[in-house]
């Protein structure tokens, strides 16, 4: 299976899927299934933000 098109939110073809998901939606891929023959429209969604802070780790010395 091959990708052939990743849309960022906003670009044409991508409208109806950013009034579903709004500010969630990150991507939209469109991916190609030759033993199918079937195209295959998958969405990767933003499902949960939290702080974040990296430890330091202690240099070289």
């Amino acid at each position: 299976m091959k990708t052939r098109l990743i849309l960022k939110p906003g670009q044409k073809g991508t409208g109806r899927l950013v009034n579903i998901y709004g500010d969630r939606l990150i991507c939209v891929r469109y991916r190609y299934d030759e033993k199918r023959r079937k195209r295959l429209k998958t969405v990767e969604l933003l499902v949960e933000e939290t702080d974040w802070n990296p430890e330091k780790k202690p240099g070289p010395g």
